[in-house]
Order: structure tokens, then C-alpha cells, then sequence
């Protein structure tokens, strides 16, 4: 069963977030890195200042599988996992999930 992977950046009051370097560096890295382990597809949802949610920026991570997302992860592969300080000064809260009907 395919999993869906939820990666948000929580907005504080200090809180930084360099959403051109997410898209076009960020999310390439992710790509290339993760693609060939199980990642499927991901959209990137920008919020804006004051919504209700609390967050800048959201990723949808869909993959083949939980175990997939899990292994690859676990690779701990460092343009991945390092990344961060070039994008957010705020780590993610990441939730995990299985997709259950997609229309």
C-alpha cells in the first residue's frame, strides 16, 4: 500500500523559511536522491502569514510504501538530511500515513 509523507515547517515568531531554494534546490536533491528508493510524486504547499494551520510551507511526499519512505530515510543520505540550514532556521514535523482511496 502506498504511503503519504507529510514534511511541515512550523511558523514562529523567529522563524526563517527560503521558499525559492526549497523548489528549485531542495526539492531536486529530494528527487534525485529519493526517486530511485520509492519516492513517486510530492507537491509543495505554501501557506500564507497568519493562517490558521501555523505552518510556512507543507511537502506531500508520496511513495510506493511505508517501508520504502522508512529505508530510504534510514540511508540518512547527508545532501538530504543536511539540507535544512539552507532553506529553514525551523525543523519539520514530519507525520506518515497510508493511502487509502486516491480520486
Amino acid at each position: 500500500m502506498s504511503a503519504v509523507i507529510y514534511v511541515s515547517y512550523p511558523r514562529t515568531e523567529d522563524s526563517t523559511f527560503d521558499i525559492d531554494y526549497y523548489l528549485n534546490t531542495h526539492m531536486k536533491i529530494v528527487q534525485q536522491h529519493w526517486g530511485p528508493h520509492g519516492l513517486k510524486s510530492w507537491n509543495v504547499i505554501q501557506f500564507e502569514e497568519g493562517d490558521p494551520s501555523g505552518m510556512h510551507v507543507q511537502c506531500i511526499m508520496y511513495w510506493e510504501s511505508k517501508e520504502a519512505f522508512t529505508k530510504a530515510y534510514a540511508l540518512g543520505i547527508p545532501e538530504v538530511h543536511q539540507d535544512l540550514k539552507h532553506y529553514s532556521n525551523t525543523p519539520p514535523v514530519r507525520w506518515v500515513g497510508k493511502n487509502l482511496l486516491q480520486g
